[in-house]
């Protein structure tokens, strides 16, 4: 039997480490899009968790998640108000922070197959939570 080490394993190792996808710009569709991923997941069932940054209301595909995905986890950390990007008020500062924490107590734990951060990227532009917190996030 040939005990060679299959070239493959180095792929395969870098994605049990996990996959990060960026779903960005000025246009409608990123929730969405995060959403389809997570149902897919579910559907085949893994579990997931989603962190919703700046949101702080439950809206009709949380309340659908909550009443029929049970593998699917949503957090709000924001407030149903609009966010002040030249002056953020301080409760939206640490709601923002308590989801970066929420987020990596998610990855940490091994609990779900599946993180996704929503609006995690506008957070971090409105300065609501360090650049350098997100990317070490992502990095370890």
């Amino acid at each position: 039997m040939d005990t060679a080490e299959d070239p493959r394993d180095d792929i395969l190792e870098k994605y049990r480490k996990g996959l990060v996808q960026v779903y960005t710009g000025n246009g409608k569709g990123k929730t969405t899009a995060a959403f389809g991923q997570a149902l897919r997941a579910v559907g085949q069932g893994y579990r997931g968790c989603i962190i919703q940054f700046m949101k702080g209301r439950k809206y009709g595909e949380f309340l659908t998640a909550e009443k029929h995905l049970p593998n699917l986890t949503i957090h709000l950390s924001g407030l149903d108000s609009f966010v002040m990007r030249a002056n953020p008020a301080p409760l939206d500062i640490e709601l923002a922070r308590r989801g970066l924490d929420l987020a990596r107590q998610a990855i940490a734990s091994g609990d779900y197959d599946m993180v996704i951060l929503d609006e995690l990227n506008v957070a971090a532009d409105f300065r609501l939570i360090p650049l350098d917190d997100v990317l070490d996030l992502i990095k370890n």
